[in-house]
């Protein structure tokens, strides 16, 4: 039985991941609880799949979700749920922004608190100037047209009962990314102050272009006017775990 995931969507990170298991693997490995890694490699076109493997090959905890192309973060994550065991899930960035040694404040909070979800809200944060002005905005936009409150200065980084999201999978009327469909369906949550680092090493996945389509992938589907419905997407090209069949 696993009693916790954490699921990592990857996207040309070759330069970080090795340090991401280096940080990560001690943390997890303390928190008392049966564990899976969970990678989902989004598409990369650098050495970031030929890593993983390296990595899974010296930790049993390794499990490699590998998509046929780059469907974006969104849909990495879901895949990523998809194959997931725990009871508990993590879901953080690949790029250290998210600090591995937060883990157990989330995973805290969510004990210790009546709520089915725990998600990191950043004090302070380092990064690009511009995309902390994009994302700002984009907050402001979505509460203003949705019927949703996403609550500012949060990202991906976040600690949930299995549960919770087996809740909002089976709501077939809700549409959007899978992270914007538990606020739409009022999972109970509360937020956590924490800090966000600058990016380990390398560029970002997303230049200007695939930020404003992400926005619009989270916003649209829940406009209080009809615009879009957009569901998860993604086709797994091959699934890898150390002790089970390398295809499913």
């Amino acid at each position: 039985m696993t009693e916790l995931s954490i699921v990592i969507p990857v996207f040309n990170d070759c330069k970080v991941l090795q340090e991401l298991y280096r940080r990560l693997e001690p943390v997890v490995s303390k928190v008392g609880k049966s564990y899976e890694i969970i990678f989902v490699d989004d598409g990369s076109s650098d050495d970031s799949f030929q890593i993983l493997k390296e990595l899974q090959d010296k930790d049993e905890n390794i499990r490699i979700v590998k998509l046929v192309k780059n469907f974006g973060q969104s849909n990495a994550i879901t895949a990523g749920l998809e194959y997931s065991k725990g009871d508990i899930i993590v879901i953080m960035d690949s790029d250290l922004q998210d600090k591995p040694e937060d883990i157990p404040i989330l995973l805290n909070a969510l004990e210790e608190n009546d709520v089915q979800m725990v998600v990191a809200k950043w004090v302070s944060r380092k990064g690009p100037v511009v995309k902390k002005i994009i994302s700002n905005t984009f907050f402001r936009v979505s509460n203003i047209i949705t019927k949703i409150h996403h609550p500012p200065n949060i990202g991906v980084f976040r600690a949930f009962k299995k549960g919770a999201y087996e809740t909002v999978k089976n709501i077939p009327e809700l549409s959007g990314t899978t992270l914007s469909r538990f606020y739409r369906a009022e999972i109970n949550y509360k937020t956590v102050d924490l800090h966000r680092d600058k990016r380990y090493a390398g560029k970002g996945g997303y230049n200007l272009n695939r930020m404003f389509k992400l926005a619009f992938d989270r916003i649209l589907p829940h406009a209080r006017f009809k615009i879009a419905k957009r569901d998860p997407e993604f086709t797994v090209e091959r699934f890898m775990a150390k002790k089970e069949s390398t295809n499913e």
